[in-house]
């Protein structure tokens, strides 16, 4: 088909499809960031640390106040059943001694355990044992206890029955009877359980209360953090206007100006860092376009030298070497060009239905690779290209595998579905492992002995950029049985718009005019960069 006119020259978009472009990777960078809860955070840290503290106070609070209070208890009521004793023993204590039953003896008991302030009364005599409760019997005495009562008033704690006493004993003479007072601590534990119950309770009550204390105070200092963590990451993905409100004189406030003094800095350093680069990129725009009109006139000049055969040969040899000379100053430029268009983000496609294998033939026959290419591709793969710059790229991998690799060279022809792969392989020795990183880079040479070689090293990152720009991707490696291999992926319909919708696709010969048209004057100057 002939060329559509008017062809919409369409400027690539920054991120093509299938390429994620750096706003979506920015969202799932921050959504990795999302606060969360984190068991070892400093708030579970700080709370922790705020209801220990509590905890241990109102413990130490309430153990000191039961052994303090339990203690002054005790006290007090030994003291009354001490003095209760004694005063029994004081008032009965000849009634007893001249008593001579033991009905009498029990009379007298009861007597004393109603005289006194309550208990219990036990009395040992020579007509046996006495009690004002029957629940009661000198066996809830120890032994022990009563060895020591002699002539002396002893006091101990016992447990009867399950009920804590307070027991109080006595003899009243050697020989004589023995008086013992059980004196009961019901009322004493009752308060020692109340007072551990109020403990317990102003123990909860004092850990909500460390909880919300805790809670304000990691607010107050959480929040700042977050707020300049939440900056870092902005400042990481690019946002140079990111700063800080600073309140306060605290180490949080000195630590958000130290971040906006950086902010500022770093903001400062990177206008720099543009301006010069853009200034570079403009130099290099602005030295390869002045370049081209002399050197257009200086290859004109050169092509008639070649032809110059009846001089003499040294005359001659001067002559072809200015000319190749040139030719290749001429490259190096329309090359630095490309590259500048490429930085500048002024590189333009021209969509097209193209048939690609015809492209490729017309390709491999303008340059005379025909014989030397093996290729293997479907008669029609229909795709929407710029077919310019698809032929640059596919140029520079077969030249590259002509020059640097060895022949055979095998050029095959994918269809994978949405997508479409192109593979150039040679049977040379193959990329060095070193290498392999920066094949597509800039200057690049694999070989560091052809530094006078006729390739620039910029056809292979040019090639990398026109895959890219076609929303696909470049790349290169070895093959198991030997030689380097390129595989280029790209989408069959690219981005971009067709010439004129309207007419419908013609597939055949428009891949062989767009080259005609497009790649003869490109390749003139150009050539294969490798």
């Amino acid at each position: 088909m002939s060329r559509k006119p008017a062809a919409q020259r369409n400027p690539p978009t920054p991120y093509p499809p299938g390429v994620p472009d750096r706003d979506t990777e920015t969202r799932k960078r921050r959504g990795t960031h999302r606060r969360r809860l984190r068991l070892s955070g400093m708030r579970t840290r700080l709370f922790a640390g705020f209801a220990a503290v509590a905890v241990i106070t109102a413990a130490i609070i309430t153990g000191a106040s039961y052994f303090l209070i339990r203690d002054a208890l005790l006290t007090r009521v030994a003291s009354n059943a001490n003095t209760q004793l004694v005063a029994d023993v004081q008032q009965n204590g000849t009634q007893l001694q001249a008593s001579t039953s033991g009905p009498t003896d029990t009379s007298i008991a009861d007597a004393m355990a109603k005289s006194g302030e309550g208990g219990v009364i036990v009395l040992i005599t020579p007509h046996g044992t006495s009690t004002s409760d029957f629940r009661f019997s000198s066996l809830d005495i120890p032994r022990s206890f009563q060895n020591a009562a002699q002539n002396q008033v002893v006091q101990e704690r016992t447990v009867v029955n399950g009920a804590p006493y307070v027991l109080t004993g006595t003899r009243i003479r050697p020989n004589g009877p023995e008086v013992y007072l059980f004196t009961k601590l019901d009322a004493e534990q009752a308060i020692l359980t109340e007072l551990i119950t109020i403990g317990a309770v102003s123990g909860g009550l004092a850990l909500l209360g460390a909880g919300g204390v805790a809670f304000l105070a990691t607010r107050n200092v959480l929040v700042p953090i977050r707020r300049l963590g939440h900056a870092a990451r902005m400042l990481g993905q690019g946002d140079l206007d990111i700063r800080l409100e600073v309140k306060g004189t605290d180490e949080i406030a000195d630590v958000s100006r130290t971040f906006n003094e950086t902010a500022e800095a770093l903001a400062r350093s990177m206008d720099e860092l543009r301006a010069m680069d853009a200034a570079s990129r403009r130099f290099v725009a602005d030295v390869s376009h002045e370049l081209r009109t002399p050197l257009t006139a200086m290859t004109a000049v050169t092509e008639v030298l070649e032809d110059v055969e009846d001089a003499d040969p040294t005359t001659v040899s001067a002559a072809h070497l200015i000319a190749n000379e040139t030719k290749r100053l001429a490259r190096l430029v329309e090359d630095l060009m490309e590259i500048s268009r490429f930085d500048a983000g002024t590189a333009a496609m021209r969509i097209e239905d193209i048939n690609l294998p015809e492209l490729i033939e017309a390709t491999l026959s303008t340059r005379g690779w025909t014989t030397k290419v093996e290729v293997n591709a479907p008669a029609l793969l229909a795709t929407r290209i710029d077919a310019r710059r698809m032929d640059v790229v596919i140029a520079n991998l077969v030249g590259n595998a002509l020059k640097h690799g060895g022949e055979p060279v095998a050029l095959t022809l994918y269809d994978d579905g949405p997508f479409v792969i192109v593979q150039v392989a040679d049977a040379g020795p193959g990329i060095p492992a070193e290498a392999l990183p920066h094949i597509f880079d800039r200057f690049f040479k694999a070989d560091k002995a052809r530094g006078r070689s006729e390739g620039s090293g910029l056809g292979l990152s040019i090639a990398f950029e026109n895959a890219r720009m076609h929303g696909g991707e470049l790349s290169a490696g070895n093959r198991p049985e030997g030689g380097a291999v390129f595989t280029l992926r790209f989408p069959k319909g690219a981005h971009g718009e067709a010439s004129d919708e309207d007419d419908p696709p013609t597939w055949g010969s428009g891949a062989g005019a767009a080259l005609e048209s497009g790649a003869r004057s490109y390749d003139r100057t150009q050539g294969v960069r490798v």
